[in-house]
């Protein structure tokens, strides 16, 4: 089976699309992929790639070059010259399937009442019928870690595949860290269109004492064994304090990221991670020193300080890899359910402005995908692997060029279709345009 009838099977396919596309069975035949260029997630690439896919697992990955296959010991044969394969892109911190429309509260379902609520959980808020999520997958976009936002312990993430008839179908790892605001030195007033002047946060030191204060309850109640009456905000931390879950640690400005760094330090937290770290490079070696990795909110953003270069934001993902720090990104901020979808391209910038693009790849594979502790089975395209991958005519961290092919979920072609393509090809067509 050639590329181009891939290709034509999902045209087919869109002509019964609805609003939400429906997932599918897992292939269950032998598939072959080969003659692309096979971007492995590892830093690796293999320009003249073969892949093989068996049952939903990748079962074996060679130079085509230089391996002799038989087409007729395949099921699916689909040669893909010149097109790209990647290992399905990870999307951190993000309220994928927990919000609908940004206007409308009532699709919101990620800020719950309370500052220390670790008892709260991503997983079963996931709605996999959002109209959303096929919007991102188009892209590349296969896997997402969905975490709340409120008070000042957020409550539990979620690693979440997008695609699944239920909450139940689409969860990989249920309760994989906990997310904490960290309190903020000072308080930036105005909105990012017209910034207001910068104020003093005269809490600051009490708000941080608070957070001391609950870290060391809930470390105190972990070694407590098993008490008579459990409280359920404590238990929740006890993942944390036995290296089962990761901090992860909302802050931006340099100041309070070294804060952050002592708070670790001083807690002994097995795994953690510093969220947003918008003047991390300003604090590259005590972060480095304490193998504390960063987690981009956005690249295509304003520079936190009025004085810094525009480019700043553009560059950061590049500075911190070369001070052998571990990235990944995510795209949180203002309507930040919607341009999720172009997580690619805001990578794709940073490439530009420095970053390695094969260390971009892997931030956006395989270093998410061991942040959030399932890299044996995710995030790169390796033997024995889920066969969760894209194929995309071009490069996929190009506007122009991330033109997918096909994608698999765990080893399952999902549909490319979305309620935006329809509508695109729905006028296109009235005006007389070859959508």
């Amino acid at each position: 089976m050639t590329r181009l009838f891939i290709v034509t099977l999902l045209l087919i396919g869109s002509m019964t699309y609805a609003q939400v596309p429906t997932p599918s069975e897992t292939y269950a035949g032998r598939m072959l992929i080969q003659y692309a260029t096979v971007h492995i997630g590892n830093g690796e690439v293999l320009q003249n790639g073969l892949v093989e896919v068996q049952n939903g697992e990748i079962s074996r990955v060679a130079d085509a070059s230089k391996s002799r296959v038989n087409a007729a010991d395949y099921d699916t044969v689909i040669n893909a010259d010149g097109a790209h394969l990647y290992p399905g892109f990870i999307l951190m911190d993000s309220r994928l399937g927990l919000t609908e429309i940004g206007a409308v509260r009532a699709t919101h379902d990620y800020d719950e009442t309370g500052d220390f609520l670790p008892n709260v959980r991503s997983a079963p808020a996931f709605n996999t019928e959002s109209k959303i999520i096929p919007t991102v997958r188009a892209n590349g976009v296969l896997m997402a870690q969905v975490a709340p936002t409120g008070g000042r312990v957020s409550g539990k993430a979620a690693v979440m595949h997008l695609d699944g008839w239920s909450w139940e179908d689409a969860t990989i790892l249920s309760d994989e860290g906990i997310y904490l605001n960290w309190p903020r030195r000072y308080r930036h007033t105005g909105w990012w269109g017209e910034p207001g002047s910068v104020k003093p946060n005269k809490k600051y030191d009490d708000e941080v004492e608070e957070v001391y204060s609950f870290f060391k309850e809930a470390k105190a109640y972990s070694k407590a064994g098993d008490p008579e009456e459990k409280n359920l905000r404590l238990d929740a931390m006890s993942a944390v304090f036995s290296g089962d879950a990761r901090v992860y640690i909302r802050v931006n400005a340099a100041k309070d990221i070294l804060d952050v760094v002592q708070f670790i330090r001083a807690l002994d937290l097995p795994k953690s991670a510093v969220v947003g770290g918008a003047e991390a490079h300003l604090t590259a070696i005590p972060l480095k020193e304490n193998n504390i990795p960063v987690v981009i909110d956005r690249v295509h953003k304003l520079p936190k300080q009025i004085d810094a270069h525009v480019h700043e934001p553009y560059a950061l993902a590049g500075m911190l890899r070369k001070a052998g720090i571990e990235v990944a990104f995510s795209t949180s901020g203002d309507m930040e359910a919607m341009i999720s979808r172009n997580l690619p391209f805001q990578v794709g910038t940073a490439v530009h402005h420095g970053m390695e693009y094969e260390d971009a790849i892997a931030s956006l594979t395989l270093t998410p995908a061991k942040l959030l502790g399932v890299d044996s089975l995710y995030g790169s395209i390796e033997p024995g692997k889920r066969a969760t991958l894209f194929l995309s005519e071009g490069d996929a961290l190009d506007i122009p060029t991330n033109k997918l092919c096909f994608a698999l979920i765990e080893g399952r072609f999902i549909d490319l279709n979305n309620h935006q393509k329809m509508l695109y090809e729905k006028f296109a067509r009235k005006h007389g345009i070859e959508p």
